[in-house]
């Protein structure tokens, strides 16, 4: 009977201590996201997507990024960390820049941040030496590799980060209106076909007009020869006198 009621007692404290268990479990990360609409990974600025853009590019390089890619819609860069330990990692930017509807000229820039953590794998190869009695030795010396493994990849959800870095291109951004006019002012005007060049001739009249008809009159009579002087002739010889 005692040890009937033991095993109950054991039964329920083992039932107990999974309920808790299962009580204390760590929510995924996934879990946690809830989709609240929040400004922390974006900011509407009075610029054209090109402006916005380029002084995301300008606040990036400033910080000593390496661009990957940089367009009028988009820009990508990266840059290397380590700290006293010896751990390595890298920050990506992703940038988009896209137009708001329905706004006089003002854009939207969408940024996330991702932190990648790296370590430093050794590999070491130790060298084999043959010998005709023992056979082949391996001896302690050889050659080494290193190489960095990602260890974790995680997106930065500190606002202060962001905060930092939209302050940073909104410093930029006059810059960049300058260096865009095209692109950040507004759209000039349809042109105009030039006006057909203007005739000094008159346009015809609509009223019928005579042709003239061809003159009937006789060509006039050719010259009679005594009437035109002949230099080359000499003087007409004298008529003797009667």
């Amino acid at each position: 009977m005692i040890r009937i009621r033991f095993l109950l007692r054991a039964g329920a404290a083992i039932a107990a201590a999974a309920a808790v268990a299962g009580c204390a479990r760590e929510r995924t990360a996934y879990e946690t996201e809830d989709f609240t609409r929040s400004n922390t990974y974006s900011r509407s600025y009075p610029a054209s997507q090109a402006a916005a853009c380029d002084a995301a590019r300008r606040a990036l390089l400033s910080q000593g990024y390496n661009l990957d890619k940089a367009a009028q819609d988009g820009v990508t860069g990266h840059k290397n960390f380590q700290d006293e330990d010896g751990r390595h990692a890298q920050v990506i930017f992703n940038i988009t820049c896209a137009p708001d509807t329905g706004s006089d000229g003002r854009s939207t820039v969408f940024v996330n941040a991702l932190q990648d953590q790296y370590s430093i794998k050794k590999t070491s190869n130790s060298a084999s030496v043959g010998v005709s009695v023992l056979g082949a030795v391996s001896l302690p010396f050889g050659a080494g590799d290193d190489s960095m493994v990602k260890t974790s990849s995680e997106t930065i959800t500190r606002k202060s980060f962001y905060d930092g870095f939209f302050g940073l291109l909104q410093q930029y951004l006059p810059a960049s209106q300058a260096a865009t006019p095209a692109a950040s002012g507004p759209s000039p005007p349809a042109s105009t076909p030039p006006p057909p060049p203007t005739s000094s001739t008159p346009p015809p009249s609509n009223s019928p007009t005579s042709t003239p008809s061809p003159s009937t009159s006789s060509p006039p009579p050719p010259a009679s020869p005594s009437a035109t002087p002949n230099p080359e002739a000499g003087p007409a010889p004298e008529s003797p006198a009667p």
